[in-house]
């Protein structure tokens, strides 16, 4: 749980500590948002440490009193937070959208568990014209012997993953797998399991009760830009100095 690491955060030995740990987890979450699929417009996520004018002064305060007050250590990382905005592919920040502002310990809850589970699997790369002439495959090639053991891979889906005997949707757990030697791991016997009759009726799900990996990290996906987009906006202070001097 990335909540442990949160804890450790404020228990570093120092305050300066803490924030190199901080940013270097910053960089880490980066990479992981850098390979995540992008949108039509090219812009991918991208995170930087923000300071409130409160932390500067705490900052000083424990430099000068030379002590290393780790009590006070969750208290001053309250007043740092984790700014997220879109960047193009050239590095440039996008106009059309303003950061976010999350604090240390969203960070650490939401964000990055979230980056984590969303990185791309590199075995999962989709095949362009350039790709064929470099590893000589052709895809309609790969699709043919894709079909071919489709069909091979529909009939072991319907054999036992002990006996290899055909079953088929209603199983019984008094069934022939009792008469073999690995039994007791045959999720269709579970007379091993405590709490539960050797007579209940298992059901098999058929593939399309089965959610594929594709559709839940779209979810996923989705879920996770919509936390970030409803953050809390970024908005310079000088916003706030002119829109004062406007009422004075």
């Amino acid at each position: 749980m990335d909540n442990y690491y949160y804890h450790q955060l404020a228990s570093c030995p120092s305050y300066r500590d803490s924030l190199k740990v901080l940013e270097v987890d910053i960089q880490f979450a980066n990479m992981l948002a850098a390979s995540i699929p992008r949108d039509k417009s090219g812009a991918c996520l991208r995170m930087e440490l923000g300071y409130n004018d409160m932390a500067y002064i705490l900052s000083f305060l424990l430099q000068w009193i030379n002590f290393p007050c780790s009590c006070l250590l969750q208290t001053c990382l309250s007043f740092c937070y984790v700014i997220v905005h879109k960047v193009l592919p050239d590095g440039r920040p996008k106009l059309t959208s303003l950061g976010r502002k999350a604090s240390v310990r969203e960070f650490y809850d939401v964000i990055l568990p979230s980056l984590k589970r969303l990185r791309t699997n590199p075995l999962e790369l989709d095949v362009n014209e350039g790709d064929i002439q470099a590893f000589g495959t052709n895809p309609k090639k790969k699709m043919e012997k894709k079909s071919k053991n489709s069909d091979v891979d529909m009939e072991r889906e319907d054999e036992c993953g002990i006996c290899l005997e055909p079953c088929t949707k209603m199983v019984l757990p008094n069934c022939c797998h009792a008469m073999n030697m690995r039994s007791v791991s045959c999720p269709f016997c579970r007379g091993s399991l405590k709490r539960v009759n050797s007579g209940d009726l298992w059901v098999l799900p058929c593939t399309g009760d089965v959610v594929d990996q594709k559709t839940v990290s779209k979810e996923d996906k989705k879920r996770f830009y919509n936390y970030i987009n409803k953050l809390p906006k970024d908005i310079p202070d000088a916003v706030f100095l002119v829109y004062n001097d406007y009422l004075i």
